[in-house]
């Protein structure tokens, strides 16, 4: 197509020409009638900042959208994500440094709200590449971790090839920061694993990170290693020193304690306490662990208007000089600088939910001592069932994709049903069968309506104390039932080395429950009787747990009752195990059975002695039933020694708690 040449424009005539006067006129004018003419729009800043108030938008929603159940809402929530994701994609073409940042963005958004995982790695290969060819480490590392974790949800030993990968090039570089990363992410994918190959791994890197911030100077790395290290002995530990070697980790992260670092974040002096107090629960020491609970509650008061908490509940630890990454940092979520300073950041709970989790793991540690204590273990459970409540009705705000509120709102549904479960326990041991049963009525609709969401272990721990409700309340029928179902059957392949498995124990303690109630000769499924208890045999031999050993040897006590002796060592091991975990019904039930088996029918001051101290127990425990049962046993031997006035009182007594009992006890004393 050829070029068009402009028409010429005719010369003025002469009397056309204008007259000095009107010339000058216009060149008066002309400066005013002239308009500055307008940048052109740089559409590329415009769709950048579209799309950080799109997604913005949709994250101030986050919070409310995930506890809503409106389909209008959610589509809009995603209407909102899906038009800035569109926004960004727009905008590959950008000076490099900005591309990287926009593409690391569109894969983190496509990442966190979307199932497109295909998409999402392809925008971050390309990023890589452009970060290698453009020398920008920090960006490259970014989505490079992102890849890893985005490869765990499809491929678990393809992620942690990648992340081994990246550990290799970041420690040959001498990149610390990012081998920090890089390590402490291998060992959040290899706990998240159950292998013990896969713990072994975790525990290696946590080693390696001691090791480096320990020449670094990176001491609170050194106390975060620390305290993931305590976690991981409890929580997958197998060998009979796993509470001994988390003790020694929570020590190692003491020692830094006193450190200004550390001072100015309380999140990671909280976790210390914490996990302590863990150590000392499960090695059954009541008063020690009561103590350290008094010093996690006075630093929790004292941290309450801290302003490092945040309302996402991260934190962040800081990284000395020699730790300073490649190039200049912006990627945000990893690392970060503030006022100079290199920070690691790491992810936890907002300090709302930290309060309840300490409410709740304050009525674990004084559950031994609630039923003569003053129920303190139930007054923290209430206090932290009203707070979890209240996060449900009113939930704080914090501007985050709605997957993570979720992720949240599910934490909260099962610590929420957690402290349900509590509740119904310690009102079964203290036999307030009122109280047991509406609240596992509540924790039944909790868990039907949100039961594809909450942890196995749950459900196993909901049928149990339905079966033990029902057993403690003379419906042996059902209590059997309930036991035997397929939920509540031990596999005899299951893992007998693992100290973190509920559903194993919870299993365990319902084949025990199943030997008290057939253990009768005249039960229809007596016959049953030994092949349960071999089945139980192994595990109740070998476990950590002196709850359950306890238990065990006060049923074999009673089962195995041909020989004297044998029976007399299994009575002293369960009084031995039942008095070292400060469990007042075990021991109870134990000295009752002492007192039934050697000295029923018995005139003498030892026998006497041996009923008083099984009412005593029982007195102890608030358990109605064992204290009519022993207030009856005493009012005999108070007979046979010639104290009638006194045996009157206690049988009376008796009676009034055996009206007290529910019907099908009531017919059974």
């Amino acid at each position: 197509m050829q070029s068009q040449t402009p028409n010429k424009q005719p010369k003025p005539s002469h009397a056309e020409k204008k007259r000095p006067s009107q010339q000058s006129a216009e060149k008066v004018v002309k400066p005013s009638a002239a308009k500055p003419a307008k940048p052109p729009v740089d559409y590329q800043v415009l769709l950048l900042s579209l799309a950080d108030e799109y997604l913005n938008a949709a994250h101030a929603r986050g919070t409310n959208i995930s506890m809503a159940t409106s389909e209008t809402e959610v589509d809009g929530y995603y209407k909102l994500v899906a038009t800035g994701l569109g926004c960004l994609e727009a905008n590959w073409r950008l000076q490099p440094r900005k591309e990287a940042l926009v593409r690391l963005r569109y894969a983190r958004t496509l990442f966190e709200e979307t199932d497109n995982d295909i998409e999402a790695e392809t925008a971050l290969s390309k990023g890589i590449d452009l970060c290698e060819r453009n020398r920008m480490l920090d960006l490259k590392y970014s989505m490079q971790h992102l890849l890893a974790r985005m490869l765990h949800k499809t491929n678990t030993k393809a992620s942690l090839k990648a992340v081994d990968g990246m550990i290799q090039d970041v420690e040959a570089y001498r990149h610390s920061a990012w081998e920090y990363a890089f390590r402490f992410l291998r060992v959040t994918l290899s706990l998240s694993c159950t292998s013990h190959q896969d713990s072994v791994q975790a525990l290696h890197h946590l080693h390696k990170i001691t090791a480096m911030a320990s020449r670094n100077g990176d001491r609170a790395v050194s106390v975060m290693a620390a305290v993931i290290e305590a976690l991981a002995h409890l929580q997958q530990g197998t060998s009979s020193d796993s509470i001994e070697q988390a003790q020694r980790a929570v020590a190692a992260a003491r020692s830094h304690q006193l450190n200004d670092e550390l001072r100015h974040i309380p999140q990671l002096t909280t976790l210390i306490q914490m996990v302590d107090i863990c150590c000392s629960v499960l090695e059954y020491d009541v008063n020690q662990s009561g103590q350290k609970l008094k010093v996690m509650q006075a630093l929790m008061d004292e941290t309450l208007s801290d302003g490092n908490w945040r309302p996402d509940g991260s934190f962040s630890v800081p990284l000395a000089g020699k730790s300073a990454g490649p190039s200049s940092i912006d990627t945000g979520d990893i690392l970060q600088v503030q006022n100079g300073t290199l920070l690691l950041s790491f992810n936890w709970l907002p300090q709302h939910d930290l309060y309840t989790l300490c409410y709740f793991l304050s009525s674990i540690t004084l559950s031994a001592k609630n039923s003569y204590d003053g129920r303190k273990a139930e007054k923290y459970l209430e206090e932290g069932l009203k707070m979890v409540q209240s996060s449900f009705r009113a939930p704080q705000i914090i501007p985050e994709s709605m997957a993570t509120a979720n992720r949240r709102v599910q934490w909260r549904q099962s610590l929420y049903c957690n402290l349900l479960l509590q509740r119904v326990f310690l009102a079964c041991s203290r036999t307030d069968w009122d109280l047991a049963r509406q609240t596992l009525k509540d924790l039944r609709q909790v868990f039907q309506e949100l039961g594809s969401t909450l942890p196995y272990t749950i459900e196993c721990l909901i049928e149990y104390a339905a079966g033990t409700i029902a057993q403690a309340t003379g419906d042996l029928a059902t209590a059997l039932n309930i036991f035997q179902s397929p939920l509540l059957s031990l596999d005899p392949a299951t893992s007998k080395a693992s100290r973190n498995d509920t559903c194993r124990d919870t299993r365990i303690l319902a084949g025990l429950n199943t030997v008290l109630i057939i253990r009768d000769p005249n039960h229809p499924s007596h016959y049953l009787l030994n092949s349960v208890i071999a089945k139980l045999e192994p595990f109740c031999q070998g476990t950590p747990n002196k709850y359950i050993q306890a238990a065990y040897f006060l049923v074999c006590a009673t089962v195995h009752s041909e020989s004297t002796i044998q029976t007399k060592q299994f009575l002293q091991q369960a009084l031995q195990s039942a008095t070292a975990i400060s469990n007042s019904q075990i021991t109870c039930m134990t000295l009752t059975f002492m007192s039934w088996k050697y000295f029923r029918g018995v005139v003498g001051e030892q026998a006497e002695k041996s009923a008083r101290a099984g009412r005593a127990m029982a007195k102890r425990a608030n358990d109605r039933l064992w204290a009519s049962v022993t207030d009856d046993m005493l009012a005999e031997t108070l007979e046979r020694q010639g104290k009638g006035e006194e045996a009157r009182g206690v049988r009376e007594e008796g009676q009034r708690l055996v009206a007290n009992l529910p019907p099908g006890l009531r017919r059974s004393t």
